[in-house]
C-alpha cells in the first residue's frame, strides 16, 4: 500500500475516535502510534501529541509476548485480554480489558489497533478522568424526588438483566448518566461501552456506521469495524433512535432479532453479542403516530422502558442539584444560594432540564468568581434565556406563588389548533409568553403559520 494512502487512513481513523467513550491505540506495521484518543490518554498518564509517532515499547513496559499490539500486528490474529497488567507513565501501573486487531485494508496488514476498558481494580488504580468521560454510576443520579427514584429503580432492575433499555426523556434529564450507570451495574461493565447519536450520522451512512464495511462493497469501500463489532461483549446506546430512516430500522430489527450483522460488502455475516440501549426525545406513542418509529422495532427495545422526568415534574430535588453544582463548579469556595435565587430556581420551567440548570450555575458561579453568594440577578445574567421568564412576571418570577402555571400538552395543541398556527394568538391564550409558545411548539412538532400576526 502506497505510504501515502496509509497515512489517510491513519488520520481518518484518529479523527473518527477522537471522541468514542473508550480508550484506542493504534500502531503501524513497525509499532509507532498512529491513533490515540484521549480516552487511551487519561487511562495511560498521557497526552495524545506526547504519543503518536513513538513505537509502542518506548511507552510501556512491555515486550513482544506482553504487548497485545505487537502481537496482533504480528500474528494477523485478533487479540483478546480480560486483564492485562501494565506499566505506563511514571511507573505508573494500569491494569485494562482489551480487545486488539490488525488493520488490513486491501488485504495488507497496515498496523493494529486495540481497544481498552480500564478493570476496577478497588479504586486505586482506575485513572483520573475515566470516570468522568464514561463510567457514571447510579450514585451519580442526585434526586430524592418520587419519580427520579422510580426510574433509578427501574433502571437498576434493568441492569441486572440483559434485556433491551428504551429511555425516554426530553433533552437534558439524563438519558447518557442512566445507560452508563445500567452498563456500570450489569454483567457487561468491563466490555466496551459505545454512544452513538443516530440524528448526527450523515445521510446514506447510518448502515456503515452500524454494521462496517467490507473492501469491494461500494468505490473506496475499506474494511472498517461497524459499532455493533466495536462494542461487542458490551453496551451501545443508539441515541435519537427514531431519526434512523425505514430501512436502517428494518435492518437494525435483524440485526437484533438474529444475533448477527451483515458489514456492507461483506460475503458472510458477523455474529454479535451486544446490549442495546436505546433513547428517544419523544414519547413512543407519539414516534408511532408520526411513522418515525417501525412499531416492531419499539416492541423489540423498548422491553424495559423507563421514563426520565423533566426537571419541572421534579422541582424538589432542584435545590439539591443546584448546590451540588455549585460544590463541582466553586473551586472549593463556599458559596450559598440567596433566597430569591433559589426562589426562581425552583419556579423556572427548565427546557433544557438538568444540562440548562447545570450550565447555568457553572456559568454564574464563572463570571462571578469572588462572590460569597449566587444571586438572581447573576443567574439571569449568566443565561440570557432567562429574560424571558422575568419579563413574563414583571413583579418577580422568584417569589414565592408567583410561579405560572405550566400548560398542559393537550392544552397547548387545543390553542395551537384554534389559532390556525399563530404562536402569538395561541401565546395570549394561555396566558404565556410568545416565547415560550414557540418552545412548546417545536417541542411537540406542530407547524406554525407564516400569517402576520
Amino acid at each position: 500500500m502506497e505510504p501515502s494512502v496509509a497515512a489517510d487512513v491513519w488520520k481518518l481513523y484518529q479523527e473518527i475516535l477522537e471522541f468514542a467513550p473508550v480508550g484506542v491505540h493504534a500502531v503501524d506495521r513497525e509499532g509507532r502510534t498512529r491513533v490515540y484518543n484521549r480516552v487511551m490518554g487519561e487511562i495511560d498518564g498521557y497526552r495524545p501529541d506526547e504519543v503518536l509517532e513513538k513505537n509502542v515499547f518506548e511507552l510501556y513496559e512491555l515486550d513482544e509476548e506482553t504487548s497485545t499490539l505487537w502481537r496482533a500486528l504480528k500474528t494477523g490474529h485478533p487479540v483478546q485480554i480480560d486483564e492485562q497488567v501494565y506499566v505506563a507513565r511514571n511507573g505508573r501501573r494500569v491494569v485494562t480489558q482489551n480487545r486488539t486487531k490488525p488493520v488490513v485494508i486491501a488485504g495488507e496488514i497496515i498496523g493494529a489497533m486495540e481497544i481498552a476498558v480500564p478493570r476496577e481494580t478497588g479504586g486505586a488504580e482506575e485513572p483520573a478522568g475515566a470516570r468522568g468521560r464514561r463510567r457514571f454510576a447510579f450514585a451519580d443520579i442526585l434526586g430524592e424526588s418520587r419519580a427520579i427514584r422510580r426510574a433509578v429503580d427501574l433502571a437498576q432492575r434493568a441492569a441486572r438483566t440483559d434485556l433491551p433499555v428504551l429511555l425516554v426523556g426530553e433533552t437534558g434529564t439524563g438519558k447518557e448518566l442512566f445507560a452508563q450507570a445500567i452498563h456500570g451495574a450489569s454483567a457487561r461493565k468491563h466490555g466496551p461501552y459505545l454512544a452513538q447519536n443516530c440524528a448526527a450520522w450523515p445521510e446514506g451512512l447510518a448502515e456503515s456506521v452500524l454494521f462496517g464495511t467490507r473492501r469491494g462493497g461500494f468505490t473506496g469501500a475499506v474494511d472498517r469495524a461497524g459499532v455493533f463489532e466495536l462494542a461487542c461483549g458490551g453496551t451501545l446506546l443508539l441515541d435519537e433512535v427514531h431519526a434512523m430512516s425505514p430501512g436502517v430500522q428494518a435492518k437494525l430489527l435483524r440485526a437484533l432479532q438474529d444475533g448477527e450483522v451483515w458489514p456492507i460488502g461483506a460475503k458472510r455475516s458477523i455474529a454479535t453479542d451486544v446490549r442495546v440501549i436505546a433513547a428517544m426525545n419523544m414519547p413512543p406513542r407519539v414516534a408511532l403516530s408520526r411513522g418515525l418509529m417501525r412499531p416492531d422495532l419499539l416492541y423489540r427495545i423498548g422491553a424495559v422502558a423507563i421514563h426520565l422526568p423533566p426537571l419541572r415534574e421534579r422541582r424538589e430535588d432542584i435545590p439539591l442539584l443546584a448546590n451540588a453544582f455549585l460544590r463541582r463548579y466553586g473551586g472549593g469556595r463556599d458559596v450559598r444560594l440567596s433566597a430569591d435565587a433559589l426562589a426562581f430556581l425552583t419556579s423556572h420551567d427548565w427546557p433544557g432540564n438538568v444540562r440548562e440548570l447545570e450550565q447555568t450555575m457553572r456559568a454564574a458561579l464563572a463570571l462571578w468568581p469572588e462572590a460569597p453568594e449566587i444571586t438572581f440577578g447573576m443567574l439571569r445574567a449568566a443565561h440570557p434565556l432567562l429574560e424571558g421568564s422575568a419579563q413574563e412576571n414583571e413583579a418577580h418570577p422568584a417569589l414565592p406563588g408567583s410561579r405560572p402555571t405550566r400548560p398542559s400538552d393537550d392544552a397547548i395543541r387545543e390553542a395551537f389548533e384554534a389559532a390556525s398556527g399563530n404562536l402569538t394568538q395561541a401565546a395570549r391564550a394561555l396566558g404565556i409568553s410568545r416565547q415560550r409558545m414557540q418552545y412548546h411548539a417545536r417541542r411537540l412538532g406542530l407547524k406554525t403559520s407564516s400569517r402576520p400576526t
